[in-house]
């Protein structure tokens, strides 16, 4: 990174220095001069915005059309009067435009392709870095990165692990119903249910607004059913903010993942568990 930007640097010192030669020659020449130099600047603003082949593309044609001019005397003596700027310079001119253009548009590719590279990188850490601040668990991307990669460490060494999803029922619904508050309050229950209930090497996520998941690792199907059975107790009678007590209607499901499972991807594997969701009531 720190490269990059040295080199982007010089680039542009190399590019500032470039225009002071055009300046140089044409400025003495008056409007005429000014008209030349206006034209470059507003050529290197464009490559530098577009890329190089934009800036190629308007500036040949520029560069012919103001060849028919210089070599045309007639046509130039009528339309633009006599033209003082001697033709070494002109010539000059246009050499060092196409220069600059080339640089100009290398400067831009170089800083788009860093601005790329940094926004994927800043997607990848918020993909695998995001923690989702209601529960405090994984987010959804976290997710899939985990169970991928636990399901490549089991095709590899053995073992099982059992991927358990816990989605509300008329979330939306509970949220109207009862406020952002209580919304909140549930979740936060129930994100510290699920840590109090399980082992703390297996891993929370946020799966979507209304599911959580657990990932149990080394884990067979005997230790959910107590999992299940222990939220079933503990959750029974949800209490509110307010006091009141609210039974829950919510949606379990699991899947058990090993070296011989049929699923040998993440997408699979939450095909499996959204099919095989059960409806209970808290």
């Amino acid at each position: 990174m720190k490269t990059f930007f040295e080199g982007s640097q010089l680039m542009i010192i190399v590019l500032l220095l470039g225009i002071q030669l055009p300046m140089y020659l044409l400025l003495p020449y008056g409007m005429e001069g000014l008209v030349l130099l206006g034209f470059l600047l507003l050529l290197l603003s464009y490559t530098l915005v577009k890329g190089p082949a934009a800036g190629l593309f308007w500036s040949l044609p520029y560069l012919l059309i103001l060849g028919v001019v210089l070599f045309d005397s007639q046509f130039s003596t009528i339309f633009f009067g006599e033209i003082k700027i001697p033709l070494p310079y002109i010539m000059t001119y246009g050499i060092v435009l196409i220069s600059l253009i080339v640089l100009a548009g290398y400067i831009q590719e170089q800083t788009s392709s860093q601005t790329r590279l940094v926004l994927q990188l800043q997607e990848r850490i918020r993909r695998f870095t995001a923690v989702d601040i209601e529960t405090g668990f994984d987010n959804s991307e976290r997710m899939d990165f985990e169970i991928t990669s636990e399901m490549k460490r089991i095709d590899r060494y053995g073992g099982s692990f059992v991927l358990l999803i816990l989605q509300v029922e008329h979330y939306e619904e509970f949220q109207k119903l009862y406020g952002e508050k209580e919304r909140e309050h549930l979740l936060s229950l129930l994100s510290y249910k699920l840590e109090e209930l399980t082992r703390q090497t297996d891993r929370k996520f946020r799966y979507s607004a209304d599911s959580l998941a657990v990932l149990l690792t080394n884990t067979g199907l005997d230790s959910v059913e107590i999992v299940i059975n222990k939220l079933e107790r503990q959750l029974k009678n949800h209490q509110l903010l307010s006091g009141n007590l609210v039974d829950i209607t919510f949606q379990m499901g699991q899947v058990t993942y090993g070296s011989n499972s049929d699923c040998k991807d993440y997408e699979g594997l939450m095909e499996m568990v959204e099919s095989e969701r059960v409806s209970y009531v808290l």
